[in-house]
């Protein structure tokens, strides 16, 4: 979950603005940096342009992405009905493969990116492969050519770069512990006080605080209701879905399995 001042959404709004009236007038599709989610569900919610002449879709290669660019294609590239817009996003994979004798971090891999002087919104999501000694880093295509020939090392590892094709991509499923437990409604701070075991309060104070999103969107109301798929961040404490509903058992207290991510 990210916070952003009020001139960076702004800002942010009229790139997307500029962006939609653009594809519109040049009969193309444009396409935005890397958002994280929290931006996306922004601009989904709130961008206002005509959702007849003009589509906006998300996607950072590939399906589970947490960061994505924004693309705005016009409708009727999708009268087409073979047409695949996702092939359209100037996105490319780069294997950045370490020398396989340390285990290295995402932070590691991202700090080290960083410090080459690339901007965070050309790089989306970095996947650390189950061994740690490799990383698969979606990125802008420009940013991918500048990796390939500048990012050689990371945590005093030595790292090769290389571009890599769809059918190498090889994603690890996210990690995540099982947490069957009870509540008395799906209020979002009913669900938090079981995600981190604490009381009613001191949920309701955390989403007082503005600390607390539900679906990447910031949420100030603790009453809120949750349903299946619900996603629920909290900062400093993680990121939890509220995957299934059970029965209710004989308290009347209804039955949910947590997925809280690791």
């Amino acid at each position: 979950m990210i916070k952003h001042n009020e001139q960076e959404i702004k800002l942010l709004v009229s790139k997307a603005q500029d962006a939609a009236e653009m594809a519109l007038k040049k009969g193309e599709a444009k396409f935005l940096p890397f958002l994280s989610d929290a931006e996306a569900a922004y601009l989904e919610r709130n961008l206002k342009y005509d959702r007849n002449d003009e589509k906006l879709l998300f996607f950072g290669g590939y399906q589970e992405a947490e960061y994505k660019c924004a693309g705005f294609f016009p409708s009727y590239y999708f009268y087409d009905e073979e047409y695949d817009p996702e092939s359209e996003f100037p996105i490319c994979t780069v294997l950045a493969k370490g020398s396989g004798f340390r285990k290295l971090s995402h932070r590691d891999f991202l700090g080290s990116m960083m410090s080459l002087g690339i901007k965070r919104e050309t790089i989306g999501d970095i996947v650390v492969s189950e061994d740690c000694f490799s990383a698969f880093v979606f990125c802008l295509e420009k940013t991918a050519q500048y990796l390939i020939a500048n990012f050689t090392t990371a945590a005093n590892d030595k790292i090769v770069c290389s571009l890599c094709k769809k059918n190498d991509i090889s994603i690890p499923p996210k990690k995540f512990e099982v947490i069957n437990t009870t509540v008395n409604s799906p209020r979002v701070d009913a669900v938090i006080c079981s995600c981190l075991d604490i009381s009613r309060d001191e949920a309701g104070k955390l989403i007082s605080a503005g600390l607390v999103a539900v679906n990447h969107i910031t949420c100030e109301d603790k009453s809120k209701m949750c349903s299946e798929g619900t996603l629920i961040s909290v900062r400093h404490h993680g990121r939890f879905m509220l995957y299934k509903f059970g029965d209710r058992n004989r308290r009347d207290r209804l039955r949910i399995t947590i997925h809280r991510y690791i």
